[in-house]
């Protein structure tokens, strides 16, 4: 994940997020999700000086994993408040920052991602924090519909 020692304010959505609170497994990605605070960090002239590539205004890493760059807000959440709440996970032997684990269920909850959401609420339900799930859900239906994903797996 030389990604973050690249790009300093990055955080990662998406799937490798999902992947980081699974524990690597589970599914694999072609793409990288991400949300970026610092626009100076992704200056375009910064990340070709990186060595990344733009394509057809598609970026790519130097190893050529493609990546979406999220500057203002994803699925309904600013970046500002992705990156004030994410949290570290260890990838070998480096720290990654990634969307807390609540909101990375309802990104995906509101991407219609299914699977994405299911596996997380199965794999960490013990973990979720659902106060604050509340106090980030557009409205109460939203939650009512991530505790019956719990209900229909039997874990509430």
């Amino acid at each position: 994940m030389e990604i973050s020692s690249e790009i300093p304010s990055v955080v990662f959505v998406g799937a490798a997020a999902t992947l980081a609170h699974l524990g690597w497994r589970a599914r694999r990605t072609l793409d990288l999700d991400i949300v970026v605070e610092v626009a100076g960090d992704v200056e375009e002239g910064r990340l070709l000086d990186l060595g990344y590539l733009n394509l057809n205004d598609e970026w790519y890493t130097p190893r050529r994993w493609k990546i979406d760059i999220y500057r203002r807000d994803v699925s309904g959440f600013s970046v500002a408040k992705v990156v004030s709440d994410s949290v570290k996970v260890r990838v070998r032997k480096s720290t990654i920052r990634v969307a807390k684990l609540e909101m990375l269920i309802l990104m995906k909850h509101r991407a219609g991602r299914t699977d994405d959401v299911r596996g997380l609420i199965g794999s960490r339900f013990s973990s979720i924090d659902w106060n604050y799930m509340r106090s980030i859900a557009r409205n109460d239906e939203e939650l009512v519909e991530m505790e019956n994903v719990a209900r229909s797996m039997k874990l509430m």
